[in-house]
């Protein structure tokens, strides 16, 4: 449960502007100074001829794995659009839950790390251990990190990527987010690509004490990138999902 300590605190929530955001709701009825600013554009990419190209040979495929959310939206959007269906032939993988639920609404055989919501929990799964000949897809929203195609290949495996959609940071919002940083108590951030848009901290206020800003992160690996960017203060919250998120929040101002 949230307590009170969070009541007044300044928590500032940057995300993307597609994704339902069920952190937020949660904590909507708990903190009064709450800021939630959609930093992340979301747009498909059904255009482009690599987009098609994987959709046609996607038959060949042993292993497919969706990165997010957005990932199996936006498919099942160019497969209704196209009028095809996922083979049933293929094992489909999710790296988190809120993924894994929406796939399960099209295909039966759906697996997904049960702890660790991430590349690295993926690659901890059983069948990942042993993917020589395989051939894989992993359908994302453009560039990211490339953890999982890397150690999957270095196993022998054949892997393509399917960026059906695009993450593009809006400008307005990202001057909005840093006007909001330079006040808040705490910042909770998803992805390496908005603490890059958001730059070094030095840059965004050099006088304001930077310890004083507790970062919440779902991951080592995005922690590793905010202190390269001069977060002194960093919480890692267990996975990505809500529950986890909002247990590392409490545990901050506990």
């Amino acid at each position: 449960m949230i307590t009170d300590d969070l009541s007044n605190r300044r928590i500032l929530i940057l995300k993307s502007d597609q994704a339902p955001n069920i952190l937020l709701s949660r904590l909507k009825k708990k903190c009064n100074k709450l800021i939630y600013v959609p930093i992340v554009k979301t747009l498909p990419n059904f255009c482009s001829s690599k987009v098609t190209q994987k959709f046609n040979r996607i038959d060949s495929y042993t292993l497919v794995i969706f990165i997010s959310p957005n990932a199996v939206r936006y498919t099942f959007q160019f497969l209704d659009d196209q009028r095809m269906a996922l083979p049933d032939h293929i094992e489909y993988f999710a790296v988190g839950l809120t993924s894994a639920n929406l796939l399960s609404s099209r295909v039966n055989n759906v697996n997904y790390p049960k702890a660790n919501f991430s590349s690295e929990g993926l690659l901890e799964l059983a069948r990942f251990r042993d993917v020589i000949n395989d051939r894989i897809l992993i359908f994302r929203g453009g560039e990211g990190s490339n953890l999982l195609r890397e150690s999957l290949v270095s196993q022998k495996a054949e892997v393509d990527y399917c960026d059906i959609y695009e993450r593009q940071i809006d400008g307005d919002k990202l001057i909005e987010a840093k006007k909001n940083l330079k006040c808040c108590d705490c910042l909770i951030v998803y992805s390496a690509q908005v603490l890059n848009a958001l730059g070094q901290l030095i840059n965004i206020d050099n006088s304001r004490d930077w310890t004083e800003l507790t970062l919440l992160v779902p991951s080592e690996r995005l922690a590793s990138v905010a202190r390269g960017l001069g977060y002194k203060t960093i919480k890692i919250a267990k996975n990505s999902s809500a529950e986890c998120m909002e247990i590392a929040l409490n545990d901050i101002f506990s």
